[in-house]
């Protein structure tokens, strides 16, 4: 369960404005729920880099995140519970004015395509949106 205080400590680092350091936590945090199998924790630590996406005005990024996070969290049938249901949600309405409703949605419904490891890699930084788009 470290990566419960993890996420925790990321969600802090970010509020104070240390995107760059809550990066860091939020990719560990990631690294060590990958490892647990642990569902809630990829979705916790896939909707900070989401944020910290959209805080960074990497809007692209941050809306096919939330497609990740919307893939790592329905696989536990559970709905958002307390700060992290209002966190997502005021993410998601801020990235989707800023890309357009349908935009948002091509790039949302493209995250939650992904497949297991390639959702990881994005939320690691590994890949970008524009990397699968000039591929394709």
């Amino acid at each position: 369960m470290k990566y419960y205080a993890t996420n925790n400590l990321g969600m802090l680092l970010r509020e104070e404005g240390d995107l760059d350091g809550a990066r860091l936590i939020f990719e560990e945090a990631l690294r060590l729920s990958r490892r647990s199998g642990d569902h809630f924790g990829l979705a916790r630590s896939s909707l900070g880099l989401a944020c910290l996406a959209a805080d960074r005005a990497d809007w692209r990024r941050a809306a096919e995140l939330h497609g990740v996070v919307e893939t790592f969290f329905g696989e536990m049938g559970q709905p958002w519970l307390f700060y992290y249901g209002p966190l997502r949600q005021g993410s998601i309405d801020h990235v989707c004015g800023r890309l357009g409703e349908e935009e948002f949605q091509r790039l949302f419904f493209k995250g939650r395509e992904l497949g297991f490891d390639e959702a990881i890699e994005l939320a690691l930084g590994g890949i970008t949106p524009e990397d699968r788009f000039e591929a394709q």
